[in-house]
């Protein structure tokens, strides 16, 4: 929330509001102007300070390092360390938290877990995938088998606890990917997965439940973030196509936002009392009907439950970065690299742009630029504005000689749906899957037995508009599966930009088994 803190300096002075209320509002997260202390640090993916605009393979990188098994989720930084996590062994037996120095990259300390349950580590699963949380007390992980600790700045365990010995094993075909978010005292989590759903409060002391509320059984990628409001602070979720509030001190539910489609892997943005929703096209959904869902809208007051739309996107959609703010406008990038930027207040379309990168991490906002982390190691910086002006592309390494992996080995894995060929005996595990949800067993599925992800996109796959998805249409749903999947393996092997902090005039990007530190300055 470092732009927020921002702006809400100004506006405090401006209006003579009391210095204690912006103390409160700036401390409450422990962010610090030069930290970066948790997922897209704290939603809102911005940085003040001057950075690099300009980098190459051979120059501007400070120093890069091989990490220990593999990790997905973005670094943290603070007081000029940064901390990642990352799961080693062929069935991610050991969960990992590794701090290292900002300057030169040499490791200070790493802490070791054994992982309470385990699973395959391969490109299908998630692998490490929530980013930690880092404040003035210690770091705070969890780990997509239901592992959550605390440990110290020294890397001393604090406290540690399994949400699957707890409340039962996830039902996820992909494994989960959300990242906590957090306050003064307290860790937020979403955990959607096919059991049973919930939203947690743990206490960062100790480790123990502040307050536990149910949520939506699904599939969904997406973190909550933390809301300053008139009415204190809120924890906004976006996921299983609503949007809702809640008391951050309680859990209470304030107010909720339905018909939501393609909320499950952009996170939402909070900025000005506004909230900006990203949702991207389902699986078999349509882009122009996905638009509509990423909108804009004011937080409510205490008197409505239903907030009141603002704007909504006429094309614009979101894939696996979220929407960001610069400059009095809002930008989604969707999963061709196509960048749309709208008006802030109205929600018109300034231009379409497609920037040449495809990002799987949010793009970094500091001061009047954006920075695009292709996932293929190249970066495109534009200015902030209504028109679209490119500044400079990088390149993080050698398209012809890129990174791999020098110590990971993926586990074995069997022959994804996405690999089998149509003359394969059998229905896929995806179609299998669906079929699971058969509930009178008819060999049919109504909108009803379909995954929640999928529900929107009914209409579109009832092509005799009976009302079920009888055997003909459920293959040519199949059909559909393979061929979107059919590079799926090949494109999902790194190096892969995952995740991107900033701190101190320096970006830390971060593929699967790779820490780059970019500075500026000559590579030593």
């Amino acid at each position: 929330m470092t732009n927020i803190h921002s702006r809400v300096c100004v506006r405090v002075f401006a209006i003579s509001f009391s210095i204690s209320y912006f103390v409160v509002m700036s401390s409450s997260l422990n962010v610090h102007a030069a930290d970066w202390n948790s997922f897209r640090n704290g939603g809102n993916s911005t940085a003040e300070g001057n950075y690099p605009t300009s980098w190459s393979p051979d120059s501007g990188v400070a120093w890069q390092r091989e990490t220990p098994g593999y990790g997905q989720s973005c670094p943290v930084i603070k007081d000029d360390h940064i901390f990642v996590t990352a799961v080693i062994g062929n069935q991610k037996e050991t969960c990992l938290i590794i701090c290292y120095r900002l300057v030169d990259g040499d490791e200070v300390w790493k802490y070791s877990h054994d992982a309470t349950s385990t699973g395959p580590s391969t490109y299908m699963m998630s692998r490490a995938a929530p980013t930690p949380i880092v404040d003035d007390r210690g770091v705070y992980a969890f780990f997509e088998n239901g592992d959550v600790m605390g440990v110290d700045h020294s890397g001393n365990k604090l406290w540690s606890r399994s949400l699957t010995q707890e409340y039962g094993a996830f039902d996820s075909r992909h494994g989960l990917g959300s990242s906590p978010a957090h306050n003064a005292d307290s860790l937020f989590l979403n955990v959607e997965h096919g059991g049973e759903s919930y939203l947690l409060a743990i206490d960062k002391q100790t480790g123990e439940n502040m307050w536990k509320a149910a949520r939506p059984s699904g599939s969904s990628w997406t973190s909550p973030v933390v809301a300053e409001t008139k009415q204190g602070e809120q924890l906004v979720v976006s996921s299983n196509e609503t949007v809702s509030g809640f008391a951050a001190e309680t859990g209470k539910l304030l107010w909720s936002l339905e018909g939501i489609a393609g909320n499950s892997v952009p996170s939402p943005l909070v900025h000005d009392n506004r909230i900006l929703i990203g949702a991207r096209a389902s699986e078999f959904g349509s882009a122009s009907a996905a638009a509509k869902s990423n909108l804009c809208f004011e937080i409510p007051d205490s008197s409505s439950s239903v907030p009141d739309i603002i704007w909504r996107a006429r094309k614009a959609v979101c894939h696996y970065a979220s929407p960001v703010y610069c400059e009095g406008c809002a930008y989604f990038l969707n999963d061709g690299g196509i960048l749309y930027c709208l008006d802030w207040e109205t929600g018109e379309e300034h231009y379409v742009k497609r920037i040449g990168t495809s990002c799987w991490t949010t793009p970094v906002v500091v001061d009047d630029r954006l920075f695009f982390f292709g996932k293929d190691g190249q970066t495109v910086i534009i200015r902030g504005g209504p028109k679209y002006q490119s500044e400079n592309v990088s390149q993080l390494w050698n398209p012809e000689e890129p990174p791999v992996p020098e110590e990971y080995q993926e586990a074995a894995s069997e022959q994804s749906s996405a690999d089998q060929s149509p003359a394969d005996s059998g229905p896929s595990r995806f179609l299998k899957r669906l079929l699971g949800g058969d509930t009178n067993d008819d060999g049919q599925l109504s909108r009803e037995e379909l995954p929640v992800s999928m529900q929107s996109s009914f209409e579109k796959t009832d092509l005799n508009a009976d009302g079920v998805l009888d055997q003909d249409e459920l293959g040519q749903i199949e059909v559909a599966f393979r061929k979107r999947r059919e590079n799926s393996r090949s494109s999902s092997r790194d190096p892969i930009v995952y995740g991107v902090s900033a701190a101190n005039g320096r970006f830390v990007v971060r593929t699967g088994t790779r820490l780059f530190c970019i500075s500026g300055d000559e590579t030593p």
